[in-house]
């Protein structure tokens, strides 16, 4: 159990990024693999994620999600 806790403990919350940017393929599979072993509190994992890597569709979404930040 101690070892959960160390584990937890290297998370923090980014400020500040460079969207430009690339994330690195290892990286997004490690993410991706965290994600789909972490249980939800209904135990169905009820969530879907999207990897967006296409600039059009990213500033597509930005500007539908500042326009929502506002409301």
């Amino acid at each position: 159990m101690t070892n959960l806790l160390k584990d937890l403990e290297w998370r923090y919350a980014t400020k500040k990024m460079d969207s430009s940017l690339p994330v690195e393929d290892e990286k997004v599979d490690f993410i991706l693999e965290a994600i789909r072993l972490t249980a939800s509190s209904s135990g169905l994992q009820p969530y879907q994620v999207f990897v967006v890597t296409n600039p059009e569709i990213r500033q597509k979404i930005q500007a539908v999600a500042n326009n929502q930040a506002q409301i």
